[in-house]
């Protein structure tokens, strides 16, 4: 998400084209785009059927997610999903690209895929370069490129090996968020495997779960004393100019930004988390923390341990929650269907000082995280006061700030839920009599993005879990990545 998100042009008035059916894009779809272009990437141990690929892919979006093959329009100043009322080859559901290697995946100067690494421990990997095998070169890499006329908004891009296949899902993010891209790849796994179509749950086209916030007009507001998201920032112009200044100078003293994958293992998850829980049944307590909250206690621990312990900047995390599964749709209860759009807010944590990530042991922080989601999830009118506020006038155009001068931000995006690691495409397997079938799977998982505004230092996204390990992948100065090398807190591969 941007802190700076321009505010529409003005268009003369055009009409609706024919044959197309049209749905507003919400304050929400326009909060999270930022104009960027999402891009997820899985990769598969076998060689897969493109062909069963793409009709069952067609298939489910004409059927079961018509949204999915929306184009998307900035008509008469305001953003809209134009759905075509059929499908044809003039006016595909999806634009889906192959590229068909007659060799196998594994040769020299490839990329290693981290798959066959072992160890108990945590380790830092560098980023294999897998992005040209899960895009085509005529995959939009702008949000404007989506604006052009007939192009859709959903690019699947399908690279075949013997051995491996990647499948590169690329989208406007004005239309889908993270886990919605998870919910059409999670139905698309059904279609392929033949699961009884019509029990496949799908998007009704005009599917609205947030309209209930936009205001009546000329009605009053109904958060008056608000003056932004909770744990974003309102920031006066002198602020500004600092927050934006001290942004400038970091990147100037470490101006080369760095991917890197965080292996974890379940196995060392699972022990920290033993130990927190036997800890908190000593004290005589009732709390809890989930693994998930030691992944992300861990990382931050990880991260700031070269840092002095006198060093009291604070810290604002800001962790991606999907609001689907809440109780702030209609009737109170969670979305009772899949949705691909945006869904998702920030959830905050109160400021943490860097040197409590020196001091403080890994249980004390996991619970201030889970504290943190707790109170979270326990308060749905302070949500639906966020939304009511974010939906009123042109609040989702204004400027909100992750912290204010001074202070540090993280982002984390959690994919987990989205069970990228569970999903099976044994039913576009294509036999090969020279070797033994094996279990079908993902075996790795990516995700990246292209736009106007590159993604910030300090982002980070839980790819996927296997049944043995956690995947992430996180950005950060070169510097900070020595220094945090330097620490001994956490092996990196290769040094």
């Amino acid at each position: 998400m941007s802190w700076v998100l321009s505010a529409f042009s003005p268009h003369k008035h055009t009409p609706l084209p024919a044959g197309v059916r049209t749905v507003p894009c919400t304050a929400m779809d326009r909060l999270m785009a930022n104009g960027l272009v999402l891009t997820a990437g899985l990769v598969i141990n076998a060689r897969l059927d493109t062909k069963i690929l793409e009709e069952s892919l067609s298939r489910l979006i004409e059927h079961k997610f018509p949204r999915a093959g929306a184009r998307l329009v900035c008509r008469n100043g305001a953003y809209e999903f134009q759905i075509p009322e059929r499908f044809d080859a003039k006016t595909p559901p999806t634009a889906f690209t192959v590229d068909d290697y007659d060799e196998a995946y594994n040769r020299a100067g490839r990329a290693q895929i981290p798959v066959a690494l072992t160890g108990s421990q945590p380790s830092i990997i560098p980023l294999p370069e897998l992005d040209q095998f899960f895009r085509s070169k005529t995959c939009p890499k702008v949000e404007d490129d989506f604006l052009q006329p007939n192009m859709p908004m959903l690019h699947v891009h399908v690279a075949v090996f013997h051995d491996l296949t990647f499948i590169g899902v690329s989208v406007s993010h004005m239309g889908f968020d993270l886990l919605g891209i998870a919910v059409l790849l999670a139905a698309w796994t059904r279609a392929i495997n033949g699961d009884d179509f019509d029990a496949i749950p799908g998007m009704e086209w005009d599917a609205q779960p947030f309209a209930h916030y936009v205001p009546a007009p000329g009605s009053s507001s109904l958060t008056p004393t608000r003056t932004s998201l909770r744990g974003w920032f309102k920031l006066g112009w002198l602020s500004q100019l600092s927050f934006i200044g001290r942004s400038v100078l970091s990147n100037l003293l470490d101006p080369k930004a760095v991917n890197y994958v965080v292996r974890v293992p379940k196995a060392f998850l699972n022990e920290e988390k033993r130990k927190i829980m036997d800890e908190l049944k000593a004290q005589g307590s009732d709390e809890y923390v989930g693994s998930s909250d030691v992944l992300l206690a861990w990382w931050h621990k990880t991260v700031y341990s070269y840092r002095v312990p006198t060093d009291h900047t604070p810290v604002h995390l800001h962790f991606a929650s999907s609001l689907r599964s809440r109780s702030i749709f209609a009737q109170d209860g969670p979305l009772a269907y899949p949705y691909i759009n945006n869904a998702a807010s920030f959830l905050p944590v109160p400021p943490v000082p860097v040197n409590a990530f020196v001091k403080e042991s890994l249980g004390d922080l996991a619970l201030r995280i889970r504290r943190a989601i707790v109170a979270y999830n326990t308060d749905a009118a302070s949500l639906c006061a966020d939304l009511h506020w974010l939906f009123e006038g042109s609040n989702a155009a204004k400027k909100p700030f992750p912290c204010p001068p001074g202070a540090e931000f993280s982002f984390t995006t959690n994919w987990r839920d989205g069970k990228l690691g569970a999903l099976d495409f044994s039913g576009a397997v294509v036999s090969d009599p020279r070797s033994e079938p094996a279990a079908t799977r993902v075996v790795f998982a990516h995700s990246f993005a292209t736009g106007k505004t590159a993604l910030m230092r300090g982002f980070g996204t839980v790819m996927m879990e296997d049944d043995d390990v956690v995947w992430m992948r996180q950005i950060r100065g070169s510097k900070d990545w020595e220094k945090i090398r330097q620490s001994g807190a956490v092996a990196f591969a290769g040094h």
